[in-house]
């Protein structure tokens, strides 16, 4: 289940990248505000879309340190748009709701199993 969640979230976040270059393209604000909400929004795909590649490897031990991460940041993002009011409240509690599944999920993940090979390459 994280893994699904994490390959979605990645492609949730190229859309926010695609939004926010077409934002700042368009926008007549200051140029180093624009430009940092870019490479926010890059850091942010790099990060996840990196955590779901190994996720979907099974291999690294800290994909599920990387996951609780984000999605305990997430959970901040989506109260803090709950209780500023930024944006409607359904945007808010789908990132809450969405930043609480991906915590239980990266709770509830165990890595994959790896075989054993005797010093011949053999299975045990």
């Amino acid at each position: 289940m994280l893994r699904v969640l994490l390959v979605l979230e990645s492609l949730l976040l190229v859309g926010v990248l695609i939004f926010s270059v077409s934002a700042a393209l368009g926008s007549v604000g200051p140029v180093a505000q624009n430009v940092s909400i870019v490479a926010m929004a890059l850091l942010a795909l790099v990060w996840v879309a990196v955590t779901a590649v190994a996720a979907l490897r099974g291999r690294p031990s800290w994909v599920r340190g990387s996951a609780l991460t984000i999605h305990v940041l997430l959970f901040a993002a989506g109260t803090g748009c709950l209780q500023l009011g930024i944006g409607s409240w359904q945007f808010g509690f789908s990132l809450v709701a969405g930043a609480l599944v991906g915590f239980a999920a990266a709770v509830l993940a165990r890595p994959d199993e790896r075989p054993v090979y005797d010093e011949e390459g053999r299975a045990v």
